[in-house]
């Protein structure tokens, strides 16, 4: 069945699920739903004043995304190595996002093409960030272990220089290697290349 056929038929069997669904039963999905449970109060504070102390912290030449809450089908498998069990696919052929790196990179392809079409030397790289609330669909083990969390992503694409692994480690020393106390405590993770 055709793509643009399978979601017409998904959109009619869910809007008829949703056409039969009370308030009532609508509620009861919410407190028994670990993807729709808010996270405490606390914690929302804590992470706007940590996602503010990220983008004002940012290196030189990076751009501040504000991302999508979903990226085309596949991003996570294709793009990254995310186990496609572990997103949430939509009837639109979307998945809700599961990482702050895969929008971001898709972005900056786009963008590094665009450069590239109209100067085939272009050697800018291209370095969007963003912070983004995201949705794992595997099962966590404590109770204050969301299902949807905040991450903060960082992506520098560039030319390639006949050396993948020069590149990467050249951009991640420079990322990482910004002035001392730059990034907040919390920031300190362990980076990684897709």
């Amino acid at each position: 069945m055709p793509g643009a056929d399978l979601t017409t038929l998904l959109l009619e069997v869910f809007r008829r699920r949703a056409e039969r669904l009370t308030p009532a039963e609508v509620m009861r999905r919410y407190r028994g739903d670990r993807f729709v449970a808010p996270a405490p109060v606390g914690f929302a504070a804590q992470c706007r004043t940590t996602e503010d102390a990220l983008v004002s912290a940012l290196p030189e030449g990076f751009e501040a995304l504000v991302l999508a809450p979903v990226v085309p089908l596949a991003a996570h498998s294709a793009v990254a190595t995310v186990d496609p069990r572990k997103v949430i696919a939509t009837v639109r052929g979307s998945e809700v996002a599961a990482d702050p790196t895969n929008a971001p990179a898709l972005e900056a392809s786009h963008r590094r093409s665009s450069a590239l079409a109209a100067d085939p030397r272009a050697r800018a790289p291209v370095r969007p960030a963003a912070g983004q609330r995201v949705v794992r669909a595997q099962s966590f083990g404590g109770p204050r272990d969301l299902a949807h969390f905040q991450l903060f992503g960082l992506v520098t694409a560039g030319r390639n220089t006949g050396d993948r692994r020069r590149f990467e480690r050249g951009h991640l020393v420079e990322t990482w290697s910004s002035p001392p106390g730059r990034w907040p405590p919390s920031a300190h993770g362990t980076p990684r290349s897709h």
